[in-house]
């Protein structure tokens, strides 16, 4: 095994005096003791600084190379002057790549919102809430006044509706699209339902109504309605 490194280190020895023959003192003059290697002995003899240089910022001997080698490590390295085309620094490469982040999900908001403008609108809600006064035609006149709530295409009430000298509570319910309310009247007492659907046009209403009492009759007519107050 000694025998290898000798020879290993001996061919290392023939090429650095190929590059520089006057750098190291003649091995024949060289006397090596027991134990000694002529490879250490000839490195550690080597002749001084300025017989060798070159362009590369290399070391001018071995000797000086081996002492320059001895305490650098696999840490020993310098920030490159740019990160993957970043920034020049971790910090700002990382405040560089934040900015592109918050622009790239700026712009998927915008082009959302884009999205979001181009998709058809919901169809306009007339207003219907207010006081009205509505008139009922079939066999008999009716005439009935209303309270309506609107939440939304929703509307709801209560009030009182008068068929000649009677007069009964009566609730509503129902909804509003675009001009059109499909309002239902229920009276209590005489409990009977009045299914309205009617046309809006401002602050008028209408439009006809079928009419089903608790006994299982059925009937038709016409309705009439005017808000005074919304």
């Amino acid at each position: 095994m000694k025998f290898k490194r000798l020879i290993l280190t001996s061919l290392i020895l023939l090429g650095y005096l190929s590059a520089n023959v006057h750098a190291f003192e003649d091995a024949a003059t060289v006397t090596v003791g027991q134990g000694e290697s002529l490879a250490e002995k000839l490195l550690n003899s080597s002749k001084g600084e300025g017989v060798y240089s070159n362009s590369q910022g290399m070391a001018p001997t071995p000797q000086k190379s081996r002492e320059l080698q001895k305490n650098k490590t696999t840490l020993d390295w310098e920030m490159p002057s740019s990160l993957a085309g970043f920034g020049s620094s971790a910090k700002s490469s990382r405040d560089k790549a934040e900015t592109m982040s918050n622009e790239t999900a700026s712009g998927d908001e915008t082009s959302a919102t884009n999205q979001s403008e181009l998709s058809p609108s919901e169809p306009a809600v007339a207003s219907a809430g207010g006081s009205w006064s509505f008139e009922l035609n079939d066999s008999s006149k009716k005439y009935v006044s209303l309270a309506l709530f609107q939440n939304g295409k929703y509307v709801y009430g209560v009030g009182n509706m008068r068929e000649g000298n009677s007069t009964l509570q009566v609730a509503a319910s129902g909804s509003v699209q675009d001009e059109t309310m499909d309002l239902d009247i229920i009276s209590w007492g005489t409990i009977s339902l009045y299914k309205q659907a009617l046309h809006l046009n401002g602050d008028s209403a209408s439009g006809d109504y079928q009419a089903f009492s608790a006994s299982g009759d059925t009937w038709t007519g016409s309705a009439e309605g005017l808000r005074i107050a919304t």
